[in-house]
This record gives structure tokens, sequence and C-alpha cells, in this order.
């Protein structure tokens, strides 16, 4: 018989079958929000439930939405899967817990959820006992991380043009302040893309003589950027008088600097002049000197960027909310299938390690553990199981969102574009041995992010890399590793 029609007469006779009392269907909770590309565990409850529960029952779970057809998420027929039935956007996205239904529930686990997935879920059981179904609602969201500004001068006019914009879901009102906490009236536009997200473009004139900070405030989740005038304005326009003044001091110390050069190159010929640079009052620094210089430029950026990275964790609860346990040391193993510790993850200087565990078992739980533990450092609960201290900058990244390029990703998703100013620095800081990066939910495919990690494994020097991926979603750069540097994560059994 035709599924549809099934489906019919089981709706129909519903309410004399419910109204006797004989079989029910509850559906607790009745929503649910989840992020794109995450997770959702939905499930409904039965009872009274069939003494053998594998033969002696049939699942349904639907889609369903206005002005749109209904779509089979998954159906069970006495205990087997019908593979012919379920919508073909689901497949291989949807995990079914046969062992809950001797405990009467019904469990469907959706994974690498999209915006589409949002929706009615009809949880449908048919037994020899009645049947009944009940309706939840799915709301995929996408937060508003990463929020870039743009400032324009407006021609002929003493204006300034400043703009918001960045990409998520649902669409997100935009509320502009200046430094005062005055608000001010935007012009804010929405276009969707072609991956279902909303871009969300907000814009406000001022005038660019007035010094103050202007800050837009993505209302949905939170996320923020500041201007700050006049001293981010490109090219701040300097007034005539003073850069004529500028120039004929510029161009007086470039004389100075030329005639004491000659001079002591021509009173002083032992000097090796590949090994002196001239400092800013005609005089010479030695080359250690300067190297020295460098280095401590260098460390202030590395500090800086070690204050920026724990802030940012902070700020996405990485490390003060999400409460991480790791209560089951036998998960973890490497490729002959033997146990091994937490400190395993933690790569060698120069050294690119592989985690690969099905959906659900916990990658990215695992990788949040080792931010948290980085974050909190010797107060962290897991300092007897894990040794962070080598690692002086880690650097997460999220693939499973990645729009552009490794390091545009880098820069955008920990929002390091007012800390690293060219990519180049950006490479330079990877070259340590004392960094980690952290790839979560990478998988091939992706042309423009696969060509830059090739490009930064081959020249990554003492960069620690660690990649968490599913099985099977990345066959070249596994050949690439080998087996040696492999761990594998078990899946671990969950109980509702």
């Amino acid at each position: 018989m035709d599924w549809a029609l099934v489906f019919v007469l089981q709706v129909t006779f519903l309410p004399f079958i419910t109204s006797h009392g004989l079989f029910k269907v509850e559906a607790k909770p009745n929503k649910y929000t989840s992020e794109l590309g995450g997770e959702v565990v939905m499930k409904c409850r039965f009872d009274p439930v069939p003494s053998d529960p594998l033969t002696g029952l049939k699942v349904y779970w639907y889609w369903t939405m206005d002005n749109f057809p209904d779509r089979k998420v998954y159906v069970m027929d006495n205990g087997e899967k019908d593979l012919s039935l379920p919508d073909v956007d689901f497949q291989g996205r949807v995990k079914f817990s046969t062992e809950e239904l001797q405990n009467g529930w019904a469990v469907l686990q959706l994974s690498r959820l999209k915006i589409n997935d949002s929706g009615t879920y009809q949880c449908l059981i048919d037994t020899a006992l009645g049947t009944d179904y009940k309706k939840m609602t799915l709301s995929v969201t996408a937060p508003y991380k990463a929020v870039t500004k743009h400032i324009q001068e407006v021609a002929e006019q003493d204006e300034l043009l400043l703009t918001c914009q960045s990409e998520g879901y649902p669409e997100s009102t935009v509320v502009w302040q200046d430094g005062q906490g005055q608000n001010i009236i935007p012009n804010t536009t929405f276009v969707s893309t072609p991956d279902q997200l909303i871009k969300v473009t907000s814009q406000i004139r001022i005038r660019s003589l007035e010094k103050n900070n202007y800050t837009c405030r993505f209302t949905n989740d939170g996320h923020s950027a500041t201007f700050h005038i006049p001293d981010d304005i490109p090219n701040h326009p300097v007034k005539n008088d003073a850069l004529i003044v500028a120039l004929i001091i510029g161009l007086i110390l470039l004389i100075i600097v030329v005639v004491l050069t000659y001079h002591r190159r021509k009173g002083a010929g032992t000097h090796n002049t590949r090994n002196l640079l001239v400092n800013g009052r005609g005089g010479f620094f030695p080359a250690p000197v300067c190297l020295q210089i460098g280095k401590e430029n260098d460390e202030d950026l590395r500090e800086n960027l070690r204050a920026s990275l724990k802030a940012h964790y902070a700020d996405n609860s990485f490390s003060t909310e999400m409460g991480y346990h790791w209560d089951d040391p036998h998960r973890l193993q490497n490729n002959e299938g033997q146990p091994v510790t937490l400190q395993s993850l933690i790569p060698e200087a120069e050294e690119m390690l592989f985690i690969e565990g099905p959906p659900g078992s916990g990658k990215t739980t695992l990788a949040h553990i080792l931010i948290s533990s980085w974050v909190k450092g010797p107060t962290d609960a897991l300092t007897n199981l894990l040794d962070l201290s080598m690692v002086h900058l880690l650097l997460y990244v999220d693939c499973s969102t990645a729009k552009g390029d490794l390091f545009q990703e880098i820069i955008s998703q920990l929002s390091l574009g007012e800390k690293v100013s060219t990519e180049d620095e950006l490479r330079t800081v990877l070259t340590r041995s004392n960094v980690l990066l952290l790839l979560d939910g990478y998988r091939e495919g992706d042309q423009l992010f696969d060509d830059s990690l090739k490009t930064f494994i081959s020249e990554r020097k003492g960069c620690r890399v660690l990649i968490m991926a599913c099985p099977g979603h990345c066959p070249t750069l596994r050949e690439t590793v080998g087996t040696r540097e492999l761990l594998k994560l078990q899946t671990q059994t969950v109980k509702y």
C-alpha cells in the first residue's frame, strides 16, 4: 500500500483511537533550536510500549511546512529502516536510536544542519495498540559572528559613510550608538545569499570633522563593531600648511642622513656597512640591536594575540559556560585500537595530527575541552590530564562554516582583523613551534580552503596542527598524514 494512503488512513482514525485512551504519543519538548552546521536530537514518547517494539511497531518522521510538500525524514517498519523512502536531502544526516524503543522513546538525531531544515517535524507511531502522532518545531540559526566595517568619504561633502555588514539567520536588526550612548537611525538592507543566509548591510552618515566613536550591534546575538573617528579614517587628510611643513622637515632630515652617511663612509672605511643601520638622529644602530628591536616587536604582537584569543574564546562561551567533561578515557584510541590519554592530542613541534570519529562522537566537544584548558591554564580541572603550557597561541577554526581560504577564516572567525595587519604577518606567527592550529570539522571539497591548507602544511615549519574530521571526509589529507599520526574517537552511547 502506498505510504501516503497509509498516512491518511492513520490520521483519519486517530481521534477515535486516542479518545478511548488506548495509545498516545507525547512530544517533550516540542520546540528545538540549533545552529547551522550543528546537530539536534528530537524525540517523542509513546505509551503503552508494545511487548516487542522491533516487530510490532512502525515509526514515521516527517518534515512539514505550509505551502511546501511534506518530506520523509525517517521510516522504520517492524525494526527495519525503509531505505527507499527518506527524502534525498536528509540522506546521510539522520540517525535513529532503536535501543530507546523498548523504553518508549522514538529518538531522531539530525546532523550537519541546514537553514532549510527549519520547520515542523511530525513523529507518528503505529502499533497494534493504536496510532498517534505529535508535532514539534525546529529553528536552525546562524549567528552574525563576523562583522566587517567600512569607511567611505562622501564626495564633495564633509561627511563619512560608515558601513557594518555580516551574514547570519534569521534576519537581524542593527542598532547604532555614538560614544555618548545616543541612538542613530541607520539605513539597513537585507539580501538573501545562495547558502540561505541573510546578508545584512547597515549604514549611517556622520560629519567627518567630529571626533567620536560609533558602534553597530546586531540584535540577534549581540555581535558588534566600533568605529573610532577620526583615527580609523583611511588616508586621513592633513591641512595643506601642515603637509608642506612635514615635507620640508622630511627633506631636511633626508639630506642630513645622506651627508652624515657619506662622511662616515669616507672617514671610517673599516665600518662594515652591512651590519649598521641609520637611526633617526643620523647615527647608527649595530645589527644585533636592530634584531633585538624586531624580536621585541614580534613578542609584543604574540602577547597581544594571546590576550585577544583568550578574550574571544571567553566571550563565545568556550571556557566559562559549557562545562565540558571527559569521563571515558577509552573513547580515544590510537591506530592500533589502544586507549590513549588526552595529552596525546597535542602534536609535537612541526607535527600534524589527525583525529577521526563519526558524527556525534564528540570531536567538537574535545576541541572545546582543549580551548577551555588553554584559556584557564593551571586553574583548569583537567590540568592533571592535559598540559598545554607549551602552547602559547591556540587558533581554532570551524571548517564547517568556512567561506574563504585558511588565513581569511583565521582572521575572520577569531576577530583578528585589528590585531594582524597583513596575511604575511599571520604566516610569520604560524611558523612558531609554540603555536597550535586546531581545525574542527574539516572536509575536503572547498578548493580555495583546501589549496591554502596544503600550501600552509608545506610551509608551516614549527607550527603544531591538529585536524578533526569524520571518516572518509579527507582521503587526500589522510594519505598525506599517514596512519602513524592518526587517532580515533569512538562514539559514546547516548541515553535519554
